[in-house]
């Protein structure tokens, strides 16, 4: 019974991820799953169908059709792995498992493996183009002229070996203008490769693990690029997830003052924490001003105490600075530095560096504040409702900056800098 089409292409792709499973594919293996596919029936557009399918990484060999064609399957593939030399331990160890899913024995496979040997030995040298056979004597082929005297030639790299260790980043080949770019920074790095996959040219740039600028400078450059992967310690992670940082990181290396530029001294939003992407300004109106509660203080328990929540505080800002984390200019010390010096408890007073934070109508967890003003000989009355504290003026900033940037070893930046 003849094939469908869907039945072609499993087929076709089984003995292409064969062919693929030591990362390599020679040109006598080329001409042979020519010559497979021209025995099979199948027109061009269905091998490259089915090498789509192998190339995209997830295709997994599977029998196909009924029991006389899933045999003739694993024939062609046995041909293609030995018509360049003997199996590699990667082909030895699918072949195991394909024959097992389809019930052969292994001395049913010991007999596949010697017609294959013979069928290897004995075959005439094929066209990579059109599969048809040629004698050593020719060097075009004589049905479509396609040139066969390079079937001797070096065998072409199908997929990359990521090191288990370190970084790899992966790219395509492209028309993009920052393309020639990126190719001469990866051609730089500690180690470098590339293959050929559905016929276009992939590159790969490694780096150890303690040469992440390496890593950082190529991915800048690869930007405007879709076809691209980034791996760490062998493992394929998400490009975002790694360089989320790099935008912001570019902004930083054209600012005037770069150091400054992280602590938004640019724009007049002052961050403590040394990232302006933690977005957490010192500003009157930032709300993490409100994260924590009031206690009743003092002996009759009138007075209210701000008492700050800084394990909230802590979880907003590694929350917001989760996709730069790999930022090579981030201070984790200093933020951690900053939660230490900023106060505890806070206890308002009238003309102190805190003051409360007006709502203006009232909330879980707020309080009632009447200040009292007098002004000539008349007296005011301002009522309303306080969810949290805010800072008054820029001395408690210098208080908090001054002893985190000491406990952090600050010496890049000072406060005055930023306050001034």
């Amino acid at each position: 019974m003849p094939l469908t089409e869907q039945e072609q292409i499993s087929y076709l792709a089984n003995v292409i991820a064969l062919a693929h499973s030591d990362a390599s594919l020679s040109p006598k293996e080329t001409a042979a799953i020519e010559e497979i596919r021209i025995a099979l029936g199948a027109k061009k557009g269905i091998l490259n169908s089915a090498t789509k399918a192998v190339e995209s990484g997830n295709y997994t060999i599977a029998p196909v059709g009924d029991f006389a064609t899933r045999v003739r399957n694993i024939a062609d593939m046995l041909y293609v792995c030995y018509v360049d030399g003997e199996l590699a331990d990667s082909e030895k160890k699918a072949m195991a498992t394909v024959c097992r899913a389809v019930g052969l024995t292994q001395e049913q496979l010991n007999v596949m493996v010697k017609e294959a040997i013979a069928r290897s030995t004995s075959a005439k040298a094929a066209c990579p183009k059109c599969g048809a056979e040629a004698s050593g004597d020719f060097k075009f082929c004589p049905k479509c002229g396609e040139a066969i005297s390079n079937i001797e030639a070096a065998p072409v790299r199908t997929d990359f070996d990521v090191p288990s260790t370190g970084y790899a980043i992966q790219f395509c080949e492209s028309t993009a203008a920052d393309f020639d770019a990126a190719l001469t920074k990866a051609k730089a790095a500690p180690a470098f490769t590339s293959c050929v996959r559905n016929k276009k040219t992939w590159y790969m740039a490694c780096w150890p693990e303690h040469d992440f600028s390496g890593v950082c400078d190529l991915a800048q450059s690869l930007g405007s690029l879709r076809n691209k992967k980034v791996y760490r310690s062998g493992t394929e992670v998400a490009w975002n997830e790694l360089f989320g940082f790099l935008w912001c990181a570019g902004e930083r290396r054209s600012a005037y003052r770069p150091v400054e530029y992280c602590f938004g001294k640019d724009e007049n939003r002052i961050n403590p924490w040394g990232c302006r992407q933690a977005r957490m300004e010192w500003t009157e109106w930032a709300r993490w001003f409100s994260y924590g509660q009031f206690r009743q203080a003092g002996l009759l328990k009138k007075s209210a105490v701000w008492v700050f929540d800084k394990a909230r505080i802590r979880h907003e800002l590694m929350t917001n600075l989760h996709q730069c984390r790999h930022c090579p200019h981030m201070r984790t010390a200093l933020m951690e530095a900053v939660l230490d010096a900023i106060p505890d408890e806070v206890q308002v007073t009238a003309n102190g560096p805190w003051k409360y934070s007006q709502a203006y109508e009232q909330v879980p967890g707020s309080i009632k504040v009447v200040e009292i003003e007098r002004q000539d000989g008349f007296e005011y009355k301002h009522e309303y409702f306080a969810d949290g504290v805010r800072p008054r003026g820029p001395q408690a900033l210098s208080d908090v900056l001054r002893k985190a940037f000491a406990a952090a070893g600050v010496s890049d930046i000072d406060a005055a800098d930023l306050l001034k």
